[in-house]
């Protein structure tokens, strides 16, 4: 049996190995010169800039998704594991405070800030002791599972039901005016847009507790060249700069793919493991949308996404001593994209010596930005690239002032590397909306998953984040690997 998977990101390549495994034969097609998709960095004056991976979920080896990026060459014996000793940071008037992964320290430290808070920070520590335990799926989708493990995954979901059903009803805003302390409250609205409902949060904060959220050395560049050695090394066939203009097919059913230099292929099954959007905008035409991405697109309050303008910053010399390795503090507010921002994420990369030139450090400030903002961005770059740049150095330039502000030992030392737009996300890969992730999960939401399937042709199958909100680099692996347990359960091979 062949296949043909068009993208070479992260659940390209984890279809393409799991195809493998199976001895199917299996081509990639990629259009940009590297792969790894979202999954990704480049060099820039002297620095290695990480443009995706934070943290991953997945790396503890109790949990199933572990097993999956085993198989796929990026977890286990020979790989460097960077466990930090906080999740983030944050500076909330005057106070700083470190978000411990010990739950019980998380509790203590809450609790010597805001004792009036004692009744909300109990529940808060119950909830995420409930969401430590969460096991994500990472071996078999939902879908295609027996009724006896169905049974075992809903049993083992029902002591987390009760919470999760009351979090995921309200937004991180809405949670946080629970608390007295505002110090508390920018703890829950710092990490995650405020879009975000506030089961999502708890996930973090249970994941990164569990041992759960941990970052393999080496960052995007060393996870992605790790699954290509994997796949390369089982017989796969990749082909880089090599876009795919179209699925040719016929009635209900894909003949092969046409490919943007004018060559065909054919193949048994294609599964479409680019950005969704790609899928249906490029390779297929609209007919082919189904009700699940047909809302989805059209829904803006219930579905909204998100991107970030990412401003790398070079540093001579050592970070300040209380530069934590992901932070959060408000500023004055600026403009960026098409509203003014008041905060930012700050994560260095202290841990990576290796990105930065010898006697210098490298920064990243996240700021997020959404639809609207995407729309300012592009609209910019097609209409007027000069006025593109200069909204981003702006940005940057603000930005600098604010850290400058924020630690006056930084003053003079600092430089702008590289700065990252929406627009970029969207040129890289294609990306909807400029966004990165999937579908954000508000309070307004349906929370579902996509089986992966499209019902207007039967040999046509999509991986990728967009098929599980909020989407990210677990949910890329595990369905690259889904992909291929629902094609042979398609063509009737068994497990």
């Amino acid at each position: 049996m062949k296949l043909i998977i068009i993208g070479g990101g992260v659940a390209g390549l984890s279809a393409g190995i799991y195809a493998r495994k199976r001895g199917w034969e299996t081509v990639i097609y990629e259009k940009n010169a590297v792969a790894g998709g979202e999954c990704t960095s480049w060099k820039r004056q002297g620095y290695h800039i990480d443009n995706c991976v934070h943290w991953m979920t997945g790396t503890s080896a109790e949990k199933e998704v572990y097993e999956t990026w085993c198989d796929c060459g990026v977890l286990g014996e020979g790989v460097e594991i960077i466990k930090n000793r906080s999740i983030f940071s944050v500076i909330s008037g005057g106070k700083s405070m470190e978000i411990s992964r010990d739950v019980e320290k998380f509790r203590s430290d809450l609790l010597a800030i805001a004792p009036e808070d004692a009744a909300e920070i109990d529940w808060m520590i119950m909830a995420i002791k409930r969401y430590k335990a969460f096991n994500m799926l990472g071996k078999k989708p939902f879908d295609i599972m027996t009724l006896r493990e169905k049974a075992k995954f809903i049993w083992s979901m029902l002591p987390l039901a009760s919470v999760h059903k009351k979090l995921s009803r309200v937004s991180v805003k809405d949670y946080s005016m629970r608390f007295k302390s505002q110090v508390i409250r920018d703890i829950i609205t710092a990490y995650l847009p405020d879009k975000f409902n506030a089961s999502s949060l708890f996930f973090v904060f249970g994941t990164f507790m569990s041992g759960n959220c941990d970052l393999p050395k080496g960052g995007s560049d060393a996870i992605s060249q790790r699954m290509v050695d994997k796949y390369l090394s089982l017989g796969g066939v990749l082909k880089l700069k090599s876009p795919v203009g179209k699925i040719d097919f016929e009635g209900k059913y894909a003949k092969g793919v046409v490919l943007e230099n004018g060559g065909y292929d054919t193949a048994d099954y294609i599964i479409c493991a680019c950005d969704v959007s790609v899928t249906f905008r490029k390779l297929l035409s609209s007919e082919h949308v189904d009700d699940y991405f047909k809302f989805r697109f059209l829904d803006k309050l219930r579905y909204p996404v998100y991107s970030s303008v990412n401003i790398y910053i070079g540093v001579d010399g050592e970070l300040p001593s209380n530069m934590g390795d992901t932070m959060w503090f408000s500023t004055e507010p600026f403009v960026v994209g098409s509203r003014e921002k008041d905060s930012f994420l700050i994560k260095n990369y202290a841990s990576e010596p290796s990105f930065s030139p010898e006697g210098k450090n490298l920064l990243q400030v996240l700021v997020v930005q959404y639809e609207n903002d995407f729309e300012v961005w592009r609209g910019l770059y097609n209409l007027n690239r000069d006025a593109y740049k200069a909204h981003k150095a702006e940005v940057a330039a603000s930005v600098i002032e604010r850290i400058e502000r924020q630690f006056p030992a930084l003053i003079g030392r600092m430089n702008v590397v590289e700065t990252v737009t929406p627009m970029s996300f969207y040129r890289w890969c294609g990306a909807y909306k400029g966004a990165y992730m999937s579908f954000i999960l508000t309070p307004f939401a349906a929370k579902k998953v996509h089986n992966g399937h499209l019902r207007t042709l039967k040999n046509v199958y999509l991986s990728g984040q967009w098929l599980q909100a909020p989407g990210g680099l677990p949910n890329a692996v595990v369905t690259g690997r889904f992909a291929i347990s629902r094609i042979a359960k398609a063509a009737g091979i068994k497990e």
